[in-house]
């Protein structure tokens, strides 16, 4: 019997390491199991949040734009005199429409969407080329927050083409 209790000596300890490394082995996989699922609930929460906040931004920017509508080279002539009215409805979209939680970027932040807002809304002037650049610089700050422009060789176009039509009517 000796021999016999001389084996259960070693094969114990070795039955318990073993039994205590699937245990541990099962364990860990159970933990990561539940760690991978929380962090995938958390990443398509992440992401389903951000896309009600862009739906949300896209829907506000729409609005934002249709207030531009009295700042435009459609019709130069109008640009100076829509002044006032056009600031009008930026500030009312701001806080009446709650569009301002939208804007990208701080107010002290140069070339933010949110300072060329406040720049926009918040201009003096009677240079009819000011007030379009100025909202130039607004209407491309929301194409840039919503990735409308496919490059910058695109927008330099479109902004040239714009200069060429403001140049002729100043002339």
């Amino acid at each position: 019997m000796p021999l016999s209790a001389s084996i259960v000596t070693t094969f114990l300890p070795t039955v318990g390491a073993l039994l205590g490394s699937i245990i541990g082995a099962i364990v860990t996989y159970r933990v990561s199991t539940r760690s991978y699922r929380l962090d995938r609930l958390r990443v398509i929460s992440s992401w389903t949040k951000s896309e009600e906040l862009e739906r949300a931004r896209i829907s506000a920017y729409r609005e934002l734009w249709r207030c531009l509508g009295g700042i435009s080279t459609h019709s130069p002539t109008d640009i100076v005199r829509n002044l006032a009215s056009v600031q009008s409805r930026l500030q009312e979209w701001y806080y009446d429409g709650g569009g301002g939680l939208f804007l990208t970027g701080a107010a002290e932040e140069g070339g933010s969407t949110k300072s060329s807002f406040f720049a926009a809304r918040d201009l003096s002037s009677h240079d009819p080329t000011e007030i379009w650049q100025v909202f130039h610089a607004l209407r491309r700050s929301i194409r840039r927050d919503l990735g409308v422009f496919e490059s910058e060789v695109d927008e330099a176009a479109a902004l040239e083409s714009v200069r060429k039509k403001l140049g002729s009517y100043e002339q």
